[in-house]
């Protein structure tokens, strides 16, 4: 878990007078935590950041749902075994 620090954390402020920058430091640095009034309310990501933490929340929800099908399998459903002689494809 990230913790916001001094380095890390700008206000609203901030990001309304030095936007450029402060992407640029969070490309450089890692997320930055924006703030109003003392609370957080943001977090800011680089692109990059983004993607992978999105990558890795897409894989994590197909092994739950890979797992779920595994544990109660469906009825009704076609064997891959038998879609791939069906289509001619490698398994």
């Amino acid at each position: 878990m990230i913790i916001p620090t001094a380095k890390n954390t700008k206000t609203i402020t901030d990001l309304r007078e030095k936007a450029i920058e402060l992407l640029e430091d969070t490309k450089k640095s890692g997320p930055t935590f924006i703030f109003h009034h003392s609370k957080p309310k943001a977090v800011m990501l680089s692109i990059e950041e983004y993607s992978n933490m999105m990558e890795m929340l897409e894989d994590y929800f197909d092994s739950l749902k890979g797992k779920e099908l595994e544990e109660n399998p469906q009825k009704g459903g076609i064997a891959l075994e038998q879609l791939a002689k069906k289509y001619r494809l490698s398994v």
